[in-house]
């Protein structure tokens, strides 16, 4: 089976510091042609030649000799002055830190379809680049120097990197810092920039719009229990069942707090320890967040189920841009999905620890207030709560039959409105005189003597 071509290419390649251990050539001409090397790669970056002028180039100066075509971290174009300098720091840095250089080339239509090359070179230079280094383990972006410059006179548009450590800045495995010394890009390297470049290209044409309507479907679950909101969840549990589950929850989560010295009024899921107590905290709060999800008929669930169709649409998205790169990589780790299912699992279980222990402490203080009592059991706190959905049962049906008669009276929906007064009135006399007519017309049966 053929593999179509890729929508990004990208290749690399480095020269090793000058004084690095693994370079075993110390000769003056191989000092002197690298130098060299970074004089001849700047300007070829930065040659004019190599892209041509769009409007926005040339109604912002850049056909007037002012400004060179060369990117800088800050993602505006170099000036003569610039290229100067950052050929005198390239030089300088090379003695103790690799150069990287690489070359990223693109379908010409897949560019064209997408963006623009002004928008891209901003993305480049503010979003693209430090995320790459980032994620190749440079701690600090300012202690990086890169520049990377556009080509459009050739058949596949293409960019031009390069990049240098100033000072030591890579960060090894025991938390040190100091040069990077393997100069090799790596394979996963690679395709996480090309991923970086693709997301970047098609971020509002594509991911926005999955990305915004995930959050928004996350939004709207969290508004379940979000104590503010009407649809609160855990307030309208009234299932005796669950709501013992809460209140075990909540004086459990009390003994915890009280044990640990923990006076602030939230408390976090994913610091509970997990000694006997929090192992028990911890299995009772899933048992009601099982509870909660598992109704295939509330809407809570049609709304876990729609987030979940969200983060499918953005696996298979990024199951695209691999397929369309010819990477094969496991999807199912994608980071920024698994993100969103931790942050929604953190957030009801924060919701569900602390809520219980809301409703405990409330429900407690109205028994106490009530009975007196100073021991109180989770079956006292039972029967309050029984007590009090019994008594907001009644003010429903209450509500409920009085807005429907007012619905009836004072609505504006013509068929459900009761007739007015007048006409009622009206109706009842025509009834009377319809009546009385009928009455007069069946008496002349029985009235003999008329006929004799």
């Amino acid at each position: 089976m053929n593999k179509k071509s890729p929508n990004v290419i990208f290749k690399s390649k480095y020269c090793l510091a000058l004084n690095c251990i693994d370079n075993k050539n110390n000769s003056l001409n191989y000092k002197e042609d690298r130098l060299k090397d970074v004089d001849d790669m700047i300007d070829y970056f930065s040659n004019a030649k190599k892209k041509v002028v769009g409007m926005f180039e040339y109604y912002m100066g850049h056909t007037r000799g002012e400004n060179v075509n060369l990117v800088l971290e800050n993602g505006k174009y170099a000036t003569k002055q610039d290229i100067k300098r950052v050929k005198e720091d390239y030089k300088k840095y090379i003695e103790k830190s690799n150069l990287w250089k690489g070359i990223i080339s693109f379908k010409p239509e897949y560019l064209t379809e997408n963006i623009s090359i002004h928008d891209l070179e901003q993305k480049m230079a503010k979003e693209i680049m430090p995320q790459f280094l980032k994620y190749c383990g440079f701690k600090d972006i300012k202690n990086m120097s890169y520049v990377f410059s556009i080509h459009t006179n050739k058949k596949h548009p293409h960019i031009h990197i390069s990049f240098i450590e100033k000072k030591p800045n890579y960060l090894y495995c025991d938390k040190k810092v100091n040069y990077r010394r393997k100069g090799k890009i790596t394979i996963d390297e690679q395709r996480h920039l090309k991923r970086l470049i693709e997301l970047s290209i098609e971020r509002e044409k594509y991911y926005t719009p999955l990305l915004k309507k995930t959050n928004e479907d996350i939004d709207y679950l969290k508004s379940y229990f979000n104590p503010s909101e009407k649809n609160f969840i855990l307030k309208n549990v009234e299932e005796i069942f669950i709501e013992e589950k809460i209140m075990k929850l909540g004086e459990l989560v009390k003994e915890y707090r009280s044990i640990n010295n923990q006076s602030s009024n939230k408390i976090k899921y994913n610091s509970i320890k997990n000694n006997e107590l929090g192992k028990e905290i911890k299995s009772l709060t899933k048992e009601i967040k099982k509870y909660l999800l598992n109704d295939d008929t509330s809407l809570l669930c049609d709304c876990r189920k729609e987030i979940k169709e969200d983060l499918d649409k953005l696996n298979k998205y990024f199951e695209k841009l691999d397929n369309e790169n010819n990477i094969e990589s496991n999807i199912k780790n994608n980071s920024i999905v698994n993100k969103k299912e931790e942050y929604i699992d953190n957030y009801i279980l924060n919701s569900i620890v602390n809520h219980a222990l809301y409703k405990y402490n409330h429900i407690s203080s109205i028994v106490k207030n009530k009975n007196n009592l100073d021991h109180i059991t989770i079956e006292d706190l039972i029967q309050e709560i029984a007590y009090q959905n019994s008594k907001k049962e009644n003010r429903i049906d209450k509500e409920r039959r009085k807005q429907v008669l007012d619905n009836y009276f004072k609505g504006n929906n013509s068929m459900l409105k009761f007739p007015s007064k007048y006409r009622m009135e009206k109706a009842i006399k025509n009834i009377n005189y319809e009546m009385e007519k009928a009455s007069q017309e069946f008496s002349k049966l029985f009235n003999y003597s008329s006929e004799k």
